[in-house]
């Protein structure tokens, strides 16, 4: 039998959707930690670009992100949120010494407790093979896909760097097309999680 690399297999992780409502449903009563998870697969971004997300980035239903470093090249710019991550963001409480979305421990600080809390997380879910937060950037993606979201438009909403001459001379914003592209994740989201609202949910 060939033999497969843990590494190869840890990269190629998405929750199915059994796996994704078992997750959510642990999120809805799991704190700060709950938050950060369910922003990650309504947004597909990073996991310390949601959880360093300031209220003053937010502006009505448009979150304006820093563009990545280096180590992790690129965009930023501008995402319009779907309902259901703005109805997640805006029940926080804001406290005037923290200017993040995702408060932390300590005064000024965003919450950056992942490892302890994950563990936590993870004992209150039924037995399923083992995940991590970039999971869920990658599961966002796959889902994107699967409800018809071109790669080009879906590769923009994760803030990848496009290629050197797309990304050279292609300077359209794509500032609707990623919201089209978020809605319908958020809408093919609740579908799974409701299964029986399937047929009454539109993107539209």
């Amino acid at each position: 039998m060939r033999r497969t690399n843990p590494r190869e297999r840890a990269r190629s992780r998405i929750l199915n959707d059994n796996e994704l409502r078992a997750v959510w449903r642990q999120a809805e009563a799991n704190g700060t930690f709950g938050v950060l998870v369910r922003l990650l697969l309504l947004t597909g971004q990073r996991r310390d670009t949601v959880a360093s997300m300031r209220w003053e980035d937010i502006d009505g239903d448009t979150w304006s992100i820093p563009n990545g470093n280096r180590r992790k090249k690129g965009t930023g710019g501008e995402l319009l949120l779907p309902q259901a991550a703005l109805a997640i963001i805006t029940s926080q409480p804001r406290f005037e010494s923290i200017p993040y979305v995702l408060a932390g421990r300590y005064r000024g600080a965003h919450f950056s407790n992942y490892g302890n809390a994950k563990a936590t997380f993870d004992a209150k879910l039924p037995p399923m093979p083992q995940w991590g937060l970039h999971d869920l950037r990658r599961t966002a993606k796959s889902l994107m896909a699967r409800a018809g979201v071109r790669p080009d438009v879906s590769e923009r909403v994760l803030g990848h760097a496009m290629g050197s001459v797309e990304g050279i001379y292609d300077r359209h914003s794509y500032r609707e097309e990623k919201a089209h592209a978020l809605k319908a994740l958020a809408c093919l989201i609740e579908n799974i999680l409701r299964p029986a609202a399937a047929t009454v949910v539109s993107i539209r």
